[in-house]
C-alpha cells in the first residue's frame, strides 16, 4: 500500500498543501524548459478544446467569460470522474489528472499556444500571478484533495473492486466550494485579458 503522510493527511490543508508545493515545482520546471527550448505556438489549435471553441473571441466580455468558465468546471468534474478510481487502494488518480493539466498550461504559456495569443510570449517571472491560470490550477488541486477519499474502485493488479467510501466532510465541501469560486473570478480575469488583446 502506497503512503504519504502529507499527500494523504487525514487534514485536506496538508493535502492541499502538498500537491500544491508539487505542482508548483513541475509547473516552474515545464514553463522554463517550453519557454527556452521549444518553439513557439507548438501546440496552437491542437488541443480538442481549441478546436471546438476556435481562435476567435467572444462578441462580449460575458459570453468569453462562459466559455471560460464552461470549460474549466468541465476540467473540474474531470478530475472529480478521475478521482473515483485509485491506483493500488491509495493513489487517487486525480492527482496525476491536475499535474498532467498543470504540465499542459505551463507548456501552453511557455510557449505562447493559446487559442488567442498573448502579443508575446511570457518569460517565465512571478508576472504570470496576473493571469488567471494559476488560479484555474489551484481550483484543480483544491478538487483532487477535497474528493481524494471518494475512490468507487481500486485498480489492484489489473483488476479493480468497489471500495466503501466515506461522507465528505465540511472540509471537503468549503475545499471544492472554494474551486469553484475560484474557476469563476479567474474567469473573469481572462475574459478581460482576452477581450483587450
Amino acid at each position: 500500500m502506497m503512503k504519504n503522510k502529507y499527500l494523504f493527511n487525514d487534514s485536506i490543508i496538508v493535502r492541499f498543501i502538498s500537491l500544491f508545493v508539487t505542482g508548483a515545482i513541475l509547473f516552474t520546471l515545464v514553463w522554463y524548459l517550453s519557454y527556452y527550448f521549444l518553439p513557439e505556438g507548438i501546440m496552437r489549435g491542437k488541443t480538442g478544446s481549441a478546436i471546438i471553441v476556435g481562435s476567435e473571441a467572444a462578441p462580449t466580455m460575458l459570453a468569453e467569460w462562459g466559455t471560460i468558465v464552461m470549460w474549466n468546471l468541465g476540467a473540474l468534474f474531470l478530475v472529480f470522474l478521475v478521482n473515483l478510481i485509485r491506483y493500488l487502494d491509495r493513489f487517487p488518480l486525480g492527482y496525476v489528472t491536475t499535474l498532467g493539466l498543470i504540465t499542459l498550461y505551463a507548456v501552453f504559456l511557455g510557449t505562447n499556444s493559446f487559442s488567442i495569443p498573448m502579443a508575446e510570449r511570457m518569460v517565465p517571472t512571478l508576472a504570470v500571478f496576473s493571469r488567471g491560470g494559476p488560479y484555474e490550477m489551484t481550483a484543480f488541486i483544491l478538487v483532487a484533495v477535497a474528493t481524494y477519499n471518494q475512490s468507487r474502485f481500486a485498480l489492484t493488479n489489473n483488476s479493480y473492486r468497489i471500495s466503501p467510501v466515506p461522507r465528505m466532510s465540511l472540509e471537503q465541501w468549503i475545499g471544492i466550494g472554494l474551486a469553484i469560486a475560484l474557476i469563476l473570478l479567474a474567469g473573469w480575469r481572462e475574459a478581460a485579458m482576452i477581450i483587450a488583446l
